[in-house]
């Protein structure tokens, strides 16, 4: 099973532990997920999300690279 249109191919995930954001500063009680893909393939988001029933709950971001 792959991830839909698009593959398996240039996503990855980051997950925080206890922290709400990627510089480690706003702790939380709980854990976050990042998704990273392709800006092309930004609209995958919520539907991966919803492949274990969750929402996207950010804005999207875009890289500074």
């Amino acid at each position: 099973m792959g991830l839909d249109i698009g593959g398996t191919r240039g996503a990855f995930m980051t997950l925080c532990t206890n922290v709400r954001d990627l510089d480690l500063k706003e702790p939380a009680t709980d854990h976050t997920v990042f998704v990273h893909v392709k800006q092309i393939e930004a609209e995958r988001a919520p539907w991966l999300a919803a492949q274990v029933g969750l929402t996207v709950i950010g804005d999207r971001v875009m890289a500074p690279y």
